[in-house]
């Protein structure tokens, strides 16, 4: 391959290109492992993703320690390649369904993944696995409301985890949530709600979880109301029709708006307990750590260093101090406003506080800083915790000396007459280049003025780049809109085209009715909802009967999807045909 970069430039570049590819593709494999919740029931089923960076699709599948308790249902793959900056990343995700066999806590992973005789390890994950939340063994039927809390019993302060569950076996829609009202308890949202797939008795359900922090202000016993959740429940309007649109499990027309309630639940408040409280107490509840940093450790005099001190945890953390830092001699304390931090997770609220002061000596010597503590209440020792940091040294040094006065002298003369008051200044020599002393210099003025001709370039060249960039951006502005009106014109024929060429899934009907709004109207709809088409065609001048007519057609194919059968062929071709063809005629 010698010279060939010189006789064949394009072609070394792409061979030097696809030698890289596969190299790139190997270098910084990680793999991670992640778990849509941390704990689950014996009737739940748990996603599990592993996620694999450098390495193609097309490589071994990983191996996952921890799955001896569970049932494992493989979910597939899927693979993605990123190129950002020059920078190629593959990655490939493995998903598995697991269902646990019995009650625990169980770590799952890690992952390993070997590639080229190496070996890659991935994090793990810990899930808790309980009974099942169903009582008694009822039947609550095909839709019930259920709620419980993480601990009957609780101190003043401490977090415990409230989980309303909505089971259901038919199709919902304008799902609302109504907390029960309490005095003493206040209820702190912990994120989006999830939903799963459980099975209860044989019975397979959809569920929808909503998870909440509760934190109790007051001690006693108390019960927690029960939950309300509003609802429109969809049910089968004709059991007798066997058409794909006339299946009793698509034909969702008759609703109707429900209300259900869940359980009510018994709470014990403990008080906390006197013996051995802390004098700094202040009603922090929880499991908490402290460290702190100073930087930097060593100075001059007249510089400041910063102490910065954090608190991190999980529980009541809006009741985390600001703390004071003791009085410092000959160092004046300049403190900054503390910052507080909530992260609702999952597992209920996690926080920190991070607290700042500029210290700046005023003296040289050898400073210590004393230690800084918080106490609170440590809900998994049910004892008092006195949590402090290490103190610190400051070692100040002394500041710059003062500059010292220099004068200029020159000759034996100003040797001999140091220390009078003025001096004389004399020449010791020539400087290597010529000094010009005059204006008049014709080499000089030949050399800096520019040509009449050079100087005009400088002075158009700025109009003319500016009307080469206007003309180009107005040149392509041009095209892009000629290119859009093109698309709007055909995305009607294309969409027609497409259900007359055969049968549609569910899947491929929903993505051709969105790939013809966006050409349609220039738009960049990465979903779109019935709901939404229904907006948009009324706003641009649609009837609303004609745009409902699409609208069942869209709610009828995502109930297809959402049952599984979006990969069945249905039969659109007459109705959707006609349906866009009378939506183009009412567009304005």
């Amino acid at each position: 391959m010698i010279g060939l970069h010189r006789k064949y430039p394009f072609a070394f570049l792409i061979v030097c290109f696809w030698l890289w590819v596969p190299m790139a593709a190997r270098a910084n494999v990680a793999v991670s492992l992640q778990v849509d919740r941390k704990d689950a029931t014996l009737a739940d089923t748990v996603k599990l993703v592993v996620s694999i960076s450098g390495m193609r699709g097309g490589d071994s599948q990983p191996v996952i320690k921890g799955f001896e308790h569970f049932d494992v249902s493989e979910g597939g793959r899927s693979s993605r390649i990123q190129i950002i900056d020059g920078k190629m990343d593959t990655n490939v995700d493995f998903t598995f369904y697991i269902r646990p066999r019995e009650a625990g806590t169980f770590q799952l992973g890690p992952a390993e993944i070997t590639k080229d005789g190496n070996i890659f390890q991935s994090n793990v994950a810990i899930l808790k696995v309980s009974q099942n939340d169903r009582e008694n063994g009822l039947d609550e039927g095909p839709l019930f409301l259920q709620a419980r809390t993480s601990s009957s019993k609780a101190y003043i302060g401490e977090q415990i985890l409230y989980t309303v569950k909505l089971f259901r076996q038919v199709k919902v829609s304008n799902v609302s949530l109504s907390l029960p009202k309490t005095q003493h308890f206040v209820f702190k949202s912990l994120g989006e709600p999830s939903e799963y797939r459980s099975v209860l008795q044989g019975d397979t359900y959809h569920v929808l979880e909503v998870r909440y922090a509760i934190v109790p202000s007051n001690a006693g016993t108390y019960t927690l109301a029960p939950s309300t959740m509003g609802m429109t429940v969809y049910e089968p309007r004709d059991r007798s029709r066997r058409g794909f649109f006339e299946d009793p499990f698509f034909s969702f027309s008759n609703a109707k708006p429900i209300s259900l309630t869940s359980n009510a639940l018994e709470l014990e408040v403990l008080a906390l307990p006197e013996v051995e409280r802390p004098n700094d107490f202040n009603g922090l509840v929880g499991t908490f750590q402290i460290d702190a940093g100073l930087a930097p450790s060593e100075i001059k005099a007249g510089e400041s260093a910063t102490l910065t001190v954090h608190i991190t945890g999980r529980g009541n953390v809006n009741h985390i101090p600001d703390l004071d830092i003791p009085e410092l001699t000959h160092t004046k304390v300049y403190a900054d406003q503390p910052v507080l931090e909530v992260n609702p997770d999952s597992e209920g609220l996690f926080g920190s506080k991070t607290m700042k002061w500029a210290l700046v000596p005023e003296k040289p010597g050898r400073f210590q800083i004393p230690a800084l503590c918080v106490s609170f209440f440590d809900t998994k020792k049910r004892r008092y915790v006195r949590a402090e940091t290490s103190p610190f040294f400051l070692s100040v040094l002394s500041g710059e000396e003062e500059p010292v006065q220099l004068s200029l002298q020159t000759g034996e003369k100003n040797k001999a007459a140091s220390g009078s008051g003025k001096q004389e200044i004399t020449t010791l020599g020539q400087d290597i280049l010529p000094i010009h002393t005059s204006m008049t210099d014709p080499a000089f003025a030949r050399q800096s003025l520019p040509s009449r001709q050079a100087l005009a370039m400088i002075l158009i060249s700025p109009c003319l780049v500016f009307m080469m960039f206007f003309f180009a951006r107005r040149a392509k502005k041009q095209s892009r809109r000629s290119l859009d009106d093109a698309k709007a014109k055909t995305a009607a024929k294309t969409l027609v085209k497409k259900c007359q060429k055969g049968r549609l899934t569910p899947d491929e009907f929903c993505l051709s009715v969105r790939h013809y709004f966006n050409d349609r109207f220039g738009l960049s709809l990465g979903a779109l909802t019935p709901e939404e088409a229904v907006g948009l065609l009324t706003s641009k001048g649609v009837s609303t009967d004609t745009a409902n007519r699409l609208k069942n057609v869209l709610q009828k194919m995502d109930a297809a999807i959402y049952t599984g059968m979006g990969s069945c062929p249905c039969d659109v071709e007459d109705n959707v045909s006609a349906l866009i063809r009378t939506i183009e005629k009412e567009i304005r």
